[in-house]
């Protein structure tokens, strides 16, 4: 059965340089089960620089996956010991991204829960930074 759920949002970028930027937002979405896997569904926000973009995140067992489509077209998956390559698409063209994630911390039931990432990122064969994504999915109180 589906869920409406407010979802927290997370995210910190580390260059090269150890200089950060941590964007966090809160959103409206989805959150169910399927097939012993957990679905997050929410609309991007222009903050996030993604309009018009929808993104799920698939969560079976340790793999995580976060598909993006609208504005943005991408498809991440994040699994512990595994590098994933690929396309990162948006108005302005295509380019491979590779992740490679050291942390990832899955802690979800059927009335919520949370999602640790950290990860490698690397644009078109260049590092971009090192990443944490930080997620907490709690039920709408009715």
């Amino acid at each position: 059965m589906k869920k409406a759920v407010l979802i927290t949002l997370k995210a910190t970028r580390w260059d090269g340089e150890n200089d950060s930027e941590t964007v966090e937002l809160i959103s409206p979405g989805t959150f169910y089960t399927k097939n012993n896997c957990y679905y997050i569904l929410y609309k991007e926000s222009e903050l996030t620089g993604m309009a018009d973009t929808s993104t799920t995140l698939k969560v079976a067992d340790k793999t995580v996956t976060l598909i993006r489509n609208g504005s943005v077209n991408m498809r991440q998956v994040f699994e512990l010991g595994q590098t994933h390559r690929s396309l990162y698409q948006n108005s302005l063209g295509m380019m491979e991204m590779t992740v490679t994630p050291w942390n990832i911390e899955v802690d979800l039931t059927d009335i919520g829960g949370s999602i640790k990432l950290e990860y490698e990122l690397a644009l078109d064969g260049t590092a971009v930074g090192t990443n944490s994504l930080e997620i907490i999915v709690k039920e709408v109180e009715k």
